[in-house]
């Protein structure tokens, strides 16, 4: 079969994915895990990064936690039972669990299906976190108290959900063995990420290449720094996902303003004539049929029906702009005035136990923080390095602070 063939084999496979956008990186060939903790961890405090693995971002104030106000708009669930057997036996008797997460098919599919195999109980998934966030304003203020848990991005997490008091803290209640078991996370203990460390969870810590290139077209030695993308023969051949915007292009465009400032992305975004998108397919399609072989921001997990048909991708490593790290739909949130709370508790856990983990990782190509998985299905370029100081755009402080005020950069930078 052609090249040709290939490509367009490719993009009809590539049609039926979500359209939603992802912050995942790309499957593919093995990698090795992390070094695990070691038995003696203790408990890591709120916003503690996973050992070498991300380093957060300092800002000048602290966050504030959700407001009073907030915090009264919606009220607590019934206390969590004392045993793990009778929050099993409470949530069985609630008969089911309404999750909302990433929206791609294979986690559809994946999650409901092992979770009603392990505990007997029906999971309920409603794709598109994002856009299901966006309705919970109007839908309680009518009074509709309809989702239980939530995995998904830092944006609606902490902005929408955290902010508006509308999250149960779920600590306390990590009450299965193999999820609670502090030496088998690399934060050492569940990563909670909130200013209080009880109420949002983080299960992913992934290394996000800044670019991504056709291999076909340009090659890594090319692109060997952040500067040489200045270099005017790239100039109207760079994609990107908008910067402006929340999501991967933020979180990239984040990434590289910190590292290089002001100038430097208003010389690359600007000066370069970068052609923007929201569409993470698109991106990819651009990439993969050298409309725009170098790309910014590409999620990995798009390009994955181009690898099987042969195309070559590279993820130059560049030293004067160094990768972030991001969770992607990996935000674990119980809400308040759930209808099944303790559904919405064995859910919690199950998700953060090496099995619930692991099948959510494999549909997200996304590296775990547990130090018990080994993410094999995974390239070693996104497992973060040991040693190597990343930009956590996971940081709560970093999401709340620095990174609006580059949001607001972008936007008037690109109007």
């Amino acid at each position: 079969m052609s090249r040709r063939s290939l490509v367009k084999l490719a993009g009809a496979a590539g049609a039926w994915l979500t359209a939603g956008g992802l912050l995942a990186a790309c499957g593919g060939t093995a990698g090795s895990s992390n070094p695990p903790a070691t038995a003696s961890s203790k408990p890591a405090a709120a916003g503690s990064s996973p050992a070498g693995a991300t380093a957060g971002s300092k800002t000048e104030a602290a966050s504030p936690a959700p407001s009073q106000a907030a915090a009264a708009a919606g009220a607590s669930a019934p206390p969590a039972p004392k045993s793990w057997d009778e929050l099993l036996a409470a949530a069985k008797a609630e008969g089911k669990v309404v999750v909302t997460g990433a929206p791609d098919p294979n986690t559809r599919q994946n999650l409901p299906a092992a979770f009603k195999q392990r505990f007997g109980i029906d999971l309920e998934y409603l794709p598109d976190a994002t856009a299901v966030t966006a309705r919970l304003q109007g839908e309680r203020a009518a009074g509709q108290y309809n989702l239980d848990a939530e995995i998904n991005g830092s944006d609606s997490v902490y902005v929408t959900l955290y902010a508006n008091g509308w999250l149960d803290p779920f600590k306390s209640a990590l009450l299965l063995p193999e999820a609670a078991d502090a030496s088998k996370w690399k934060p050492g203990g569940p990563w909670f990420r909130d200013p209080k460390g009880d109420t949002v969870l983080q299960l992913f810590a992934t290394a996000s290449p800044n670019v991504t290139l056709n291999a076909d077209v340009v090659k890594p030695t090319d692109i060997p720094t952040g500067d040489s993308l200045l270099d005017p023969k790239w100039k109207g051949k760079i994609c990107a996902f908008d910067p402006s915007v929340n999501g991967a292009g933020l979180a990239i465009g984040s990434a590289l303003y910190v590292a290089k400032g002001e100038d430097y992305v208003s010389k690359l975004y600007k000066g370069q004539n970068v052609v923007l998108t929201r569409d993470y397919k698109q991106l990819a399609d651009w990439i993969a049929h050298g409309n725009y072989p170098i790309g910014l921001a590409v999620p990995q997990n798009y390009l994955d029906d181009y690898v099987k048909a042969g195309l070559k991708f590279a993820q130059p490593e560049l030293p004067d702009a160094p990768d972030g790290t991001n969770g992607g739909f990996g935000l674990l949130v119980v809400l308040n005035r759930a209808p099944h709370p303790n559904a919405a508790r064995v859910f919690a856990n199950w998700m953060a136990s090496p099995e619930g983990m692991t099948i959510y990782s494999k549909t997200q190509f996304q590296v775990p923080v547990r130090s018990d998985i080994d993410p094999n299905w995974l390239p070693p370029r996104v497992i973060p390095k040991p040693g190597v100081k990343y930009l956590d755009t996971y940081d709560y402080e970093f999401q709340t602070k620095q990174r609006t005020n580059i949001r607001q950069f972008y936007e008037k930078l690109l109007k």
